[in-house]
């Protein structure tokens, strides 16, 4: 017990070293690419020359199509599923991607920067448990070491220790007991702590709390939850089924740049559309027009799906929750349009569409709420609103037809 406690800490510190580690990359690609980082309810795009943005997601797409191409020839790379499956993973090429990862977000790629911190995590479990696989740990320990340690990456770059041991739990380890929860709670309390050396502790975006003992809210939810349930379940199968069959071969030295220059030429009118969500989340919370908002949320959805097809890494968790609170601002001017009178909280309404739309695409209800509690800041009077919008998402997205082309998920 007291070596696999010692493992818990190590793990803990390791992952949220690697965060720290790929945050600080993602920040200096941001300050070279658009002149400044991303602070606090700050847009990234924001006062930026469209020239600058557009070049430099461009440029960073045709560096990476070679930088992936020449790795992958060169290494069989393992995700988080494969590690805690138990395959062998390698280390240099592991480190290599992750960072490949977050210059590609910093520089505007549209794709989740969440992959990589938890790939550093979940090889930082797959290599010490390999290492002390003779000493008293089960193949259990090591399945639930690995998937804390990946959870526990994730919840350091985004700062939500609950968020990062609820995902693990959910997502990774589809199991829950005592000690799961003990592991994975305590290694992402830990990881997020040693993380604050580069990693800013303050909730991530502005954005407008949640009342609960308001009614009109809980019909608000309500309505959010049952119309975006079936987009949440479409933007998830659609991004499973273009990372199954992302480009991996020698097309990726024409893909990739194909789809940063389709990037640059959209961002050059539509900004918002770059990087992993983190811009056009940010604006929907402040305020946002129904026109920007349309034609950002088509454009992220396209250029992020189109992205992963092309062969980058990255994930989808930001461009979920960016879609979703584009698709709740949607909704509100529309309902503001059709009830002339009637005041609609439209940047409520983005708070509850990120929920709705991340815990569907995730297929992860606790997660998706949680998520987006941690990186909003939101208070325990936001919760049961929180709750019914994710509800109801599910409720709807269970019942939505297959799209034509792309496989159903698994159950």
């Amino acid at each position: 017990m007291l070596a696999y406690t010692g493992l818990v800490v190590v793990l803990g510190v390791l992952a949220g070293l690697g965060a720290a580690l790929l945050t600080w990359i993602l920040h200096a690609t941001e300050e070279i690419v658009y002149g400044h980082g991303e602070e606090h309810g700050q847009v990234l795009t924001n006062g930026v020359e469209a020239w600058r943005m557009s070049l430099g997601v461009a440029v960073v797409s045709i560096v990476l199509a070679l930088a992936w191409w020449l790795l992958r020839r060169r290494v069989t790379l393992v995700g988080v599923e494969g590690m805690v499956a138990g395959k062998p993973t390698p280390v240099w090429g592991t480190v290599a991607n992750a960072a490949f990862q977050m210059i590609g977000v910093g520089a505007g790629l549209p794709v989740g920067r969440e992959v990589a911190p938890r790939e550093l995590g979940g090889l930082a479990g797959e290599r010490l448990t390999a290492r002390l696989g003779n000493h008293g740990l089960t193949e259990h320990d090591r399945r639930v070491l690995i998937g804390a340690a990946a959870g526990a990456g994730l919840a350091a770059v985004y700062q939500v220790p609950l968020g990062g041991a609820v995902f693990a739990m959910e997502l990774l380890l589809a199991q829950i007991s005592t000690t799961i929860a003990a592991t994975c709670l305590s290694m992402s309390v830990i990881a997020v702590i040693v993380s604050r050396v580069v990693v800013d502790p303050v909730h991530q975006f502005a954005a407008p709390m949640l009342d609960s003992t308001d009614w009109h809210l809980l019909v608000w939810a309500l309505v959010v939850g049952l119309l975006l349930g079936p987009f949440g379940g479409w933007f998830g199968d659609v991004a499973d089924h273009v990372k199954a069959t992302s480009q991996r071969g020698n097309l990726t030295l024409l893909t990739l740049p194909l789809a940063g220059i389709a990037t640059a030429v959209y961002a050059w009118w539509f900004p918002l559309v770059l990087g992993n969500g983190r811009a056009a989340m940010q604006t929907a919370f402040l305020g946002i027009g129904l026109g920007l908002a349309l034609a950002t949320l088509v454009g992220k959805c396209l250029l992020t799906m189109l992205t992963l097809r092309a062969g980058a890494v990255g994930g989808t968790l930001a461009p979920g929750f960016a879609a979703g609170a584009l698709s709740g601002a949607i909704l509100g001017h529309l309902a503001q349009l059709a009830l002339p009178g009637i005041d609609v909280p439209i940047a409520s309404l983005a708070v509850l569409g990120a929920a709705a739309v991340l815990a569907t695409s995730l297929r992860g209800p606790a997660t998706g709420m949680l998520m987006i509690v941690g990186i909003t800041g939101q208070g325990h009077d936001a919760f049961a609103a929180l709750a019914l919008a994710v509800g109801a998402a599910y409720a709807t997205s269970a019942l939505r037809p297959k799209l034509p082309g792309v496989p159903r998920p698994r159950p």
